[in-house]
């Protein structure tokens, strides 16, 4: 579980704690594994992707980005362009030290009001010993500033594409397919990655394309996909985009919204030979559904006026032979039904489909999926959701409106 702890002091003083390893305790030991030591000639050690802001909340947000070695981070951060906060990430009480992901959450954000924040990478070389350390050189990024999500917000809007599956220029093309006033998130709804094979091709797939454009200052939502749950990274999913509280599921309120983000998994049964044994969805679906219906229950739910779903794999029509979607079905529209929600967005079948209440059965919400090739647009307002789903070009496939 990751945490932050925001406290102040200068930069100075960031610098002079930083090094402090370097000081170590005098002690001395064997050497520790090779692995351990970064020690490189060459390039010089720096951020060579991000950041992109992910998995909102108001007040709240996880700053991600990435180093070409091993790093020691933090976030420094603040209002009106001071930058007099600092927050590092802990795991079981130790910072990290092993990785060239870096993800940090930033909490106690005033909601809807901009904070300005700075990236602090320095790099780590090695265990001279058990208490001695060797740092390298250390980073600062520019400044970027971003609005964290807000609970009382009249209106705003929100973007959504899925099933990109690799395919970075389609993505950035549609970017360039709509107007990006008023939007304050941005939703990638599974299948970004076409199977996790390499760490470059998180990168190449979405990630730059994603900094570039809205990154720094616009929240994502990142929903996995079951393209995501396979290859050799697929495990790691977790160190680029690192959901919240140590789940790939979470839920949060904008706007008079409450937007929940479901991790539908696998499309075939456990079991499936494809899988060699190496998957097991099935109580992560129950444990999940048990989040949803507590979740659904809440008061943060209950006291918005519109509740927005967002899951990978719709619901299976009757007679799909789609497993994960039939468990998507039997596991989740109940609560979802119960809890009056107004529109649920789902992907994965490459198909534009709308299904409005009590066309589907007893569904008493809006059901859609989205294309490869489409955006698709919420607009928010107190008295409805206005959506519109966009072709890549430009041309308008779908508009409807869901009252309040």
């Amino acid at each position: 579980m990751s945490e932050q702890h925001p406290v102040k002091f200068s930069r100075r003083e960031f610098v002079r704690r930083s090094g402090a390893g370097l000081l170590g305790l005098g002690l001395t030991g064997a050497a520790l594994p090779a692995a351990c030591d970064t020690e490189s000639g060459g390039e010089a050690f720096g951020i060579t992707h991000g950041p992109v802001v992910q998995s909102p909340g108001p007040g709240e947000v996880t700053v991600t980005w990435h180093t070409n070695r091993n790093g020691v981070s933090n976030v420094l951060y603040g209002t009106d362009g001071q930058l007099d906060h600092v927050a590092v990430t802990s795991r079981d009480g130790l910072i990290p030290n092993d990785s060239t992901c870096h993800a940090v959450r930033l909490t106690g954000l005033v909601p809807g009001k901009a904070f300005q924040y700075q990236l602090i990478s320095r790099e780590f070389k090695k265990y001279v010993s058990p208490y001695v350390v060797k740092f390298g050189e250390i980073v600062e990024s520019e400044t970027f500033t971003c609005t964290p999500l807000d609970p009382v917000k009249e209106s705003f809007s929100f973007l959504m594409w899925n099933d990109i599956h690799d395919d970075s220029r389609r993505l950035e093309a549609m970017f360039e397919d709509v107007a990006w006033e008023g939007v304050d998130f941005v939703v990638l709804n599974g299948d970004i990655l076409n199977d996790f094979i390499s760490q470059e091709q998180f990168f190449s797939a979405f990630y730059d394309a994603c900094s570039r454009r809205f990154g720094s200052s616009l929240p994502m939502v990142y929903v996995r996909g079951n393209h995501e749950t396979r290859g050799p990274w697929a495990r790691r999913l977790s160190d680029f985009v690192p959901g919240r509280d140590g789940r790939p599921y979470y839920a949060f309120n904008h706007g008079n919204v409450h937007v929940v983000a479901l991790d539908s998994g696998e499309d075939k049964p456990d079991d499936n030979k494809e899988y060699a044994g190496l998957v097991e969805f099935a109580s992560f679906r129950d444990e999940q559904t048990r989040w949803l219906q507590a979740d659904l229950e809440s008061e943060a739910a209950q006291r918005a006026r519109f509740r927005i779903i967002l899951s990978h794999q719709p619901m299976a029509p009757v007679g799909t032979e789609c497993f994960g979607a039939q468990e998507v079905r039997r596991l989740w529209r109940g609560p979802v039904n119960a809890a009056g929600a107004h529109l649920w967005l789902s992907g994965h079948t490459h198909d534009f489909a709308w299904c409005k209440p009590g066309e589907d059965g007893d569904n008493r919400f809006h059901a859609m999926t989205n294309p490869p090739d489409a955006t698709v647009r919420v607009d928010v307002a107190p008295e409805a959701l206005q959506v519109a789903v966009i072709q890549k070009g430009g041309a308008v496939l779908y508009q409807g409106t869901i009252p309040a």
